[in-house]
């Protein structure tokens, strides 16, 4: 053991996986044996033997017995394991299955799939970064062709994801990418949603606009990109950003107060400073915010304007129809397996991030802003 109680096989294990995801060992390159392992860290062959298991059931490595451990390659042989069926099987992973646009990521992604002889297969990462990984690992080293990945949040899984991009296995993101890795991307043109319904709110009169967001503009390029298209909005109509305006990384305050409360001091807080509209995160924080303030006695959108974000299903069963910014879901799966297919068919695609447009729907919930 360690010092700070980590075993010593786990050090080898990490300083392992360092140099293949670096590349200092690249794939079918043979690994130093047991022995020269344990020169070099000081340690028994047993801990040594111990690091390479963890390896190859990491699916870092493979061992040929009388030959010696091999980095794997994740595209290997179908000696492998690898079957028919899963090399014509492309996956899916979802934070959940019931999130917004979900089904138009699905009926997108597998329509152009099945018309192009591949089938899709959906998983579920509960928006959990561990299951994530595990899926991500999984399906991979069991020969599945591609991946669409829509991650629970840009900060996790940087090394799993590095290391596909490193072996050239097929992935492409939908709804959030990563912007200090070369991975091709499929969102929402995020950016300019906002500066759409925010420039629409400058132009009904609005002067002081809120920006309300459950998650931090560090761990979501969705809601940071959404931020920064207000702030844009803002500045190019002449109005300042005033930090008293925007409430980031909200959800944490929210589940620990509860939402009638939080809603309370969020209305109280937003009248005390004269803001008379604000753009949220998306539908779902919009349509609470909306019922909770009608509760509370206004009229929207006579005294307050409020804007959501996705055209969720939930905006047709509101009391007071929301305006919202419209994703194209069906469209985000569509594209994202159509890259997939062509590099599966050899053309492969350079990273980059594919914009899809969205649209500004509006409706009952934004007007003209109230008079003094």
């Amino acid at each position: 053991m360690t010092k700070d109680s980590k075993p010593l096989y786990s050090l080898i294990v990490d300083e392992l996986k360092k140099q293949i995801s670096s590349g200092d060992y690249k794939p079918e390159d043979q690994l130093p044996t047991e022995a020269d392992l344990g020169a070099r860290f000081g340690v028994s062959r047993i801990t040594t033997r111990r690091a390479l298991e963890e390896l190859e059931r990491d699916g870092y490595i493979y061992r040929i017995k009388g030959s010696g451990s091999f980095v794997k390659s994740i595209r290997r042989s179908p000696s492998d394991g690898r079957s028919d069926a899963a090399g014509s099987m492309v996956s899916l992973i979802l934070p959940t299955e019931a999130d917004r646009g979900t089904m138009g990521y699905i009926r997108g992604a597998s329509e152009w799939l099945n018309a192009n002889g591949y089938y899709l297969s959906i998983h579920q990462s509960d928006y959990d970064s561990q299951k994530e990984r595990s899926l991500l690992e999984t399906l991979a080293k069991d020969g599945i062709a591609a991946i669409i990945l829509y991650p629970r949040n840009d900060l996790s899984n940087y090394d799993v994801l590095h290391r596909l991009y490193l072996y050239e296995y097929p992935i492409v993101t939908i709804d959030k990418y990563y912007d200090s890795l070369p991975l091709v991307s499929v969102v929402s043109d995020n950016f300019d949603g906002t500066y759409k319904a925010v420039s629409r709110l400058v132009e009904l009169g609005h002067r002081k606009i809120g920006f309300l967001s459950g998650f931090s503009i560090e761990s979501t390029s969705s809601v940071r990109d959404r931020y920064f298209g207000y702030c844009q909005a803002l500045k190019d109509h002449g109005i300042p950003v005033d930090s008293r305006h925007v409430r980031l990384h909200m959800r944490p305050y929210r589940d620990e107060v509860g939402v009638d409360r939080f809603y309370a001091e969020l209305l109280e807080s937003y009248l005390s400073d004269g803001i008379t509209a604000v753009q949220t995160e998306n539908d779902l924080v919009a349509a609470n915010m909306l019922n909770r303030f009608l509760d509370a006695g206004l009229r929207i959108p006579n005294d307050f304007s409020i804007v959501g974000f996705d055209n969720n299903p939930v905006t047709e069963h509101l009391i007071v129809p929301l305006t919202t910014v419209e994703q194209q879901f069906y469209e985000i799966g569509r594209k994202a397996a159509e890259i997939i297919v062509d590099w599966l068919n050899g053309t492969k695609p350079a990273p980059e991030k594919v914009l899809v447009p969205v649209k500004l729907l509006e409706r009952g919930t934004t007007g003209k802003a109230p008079g003094p």
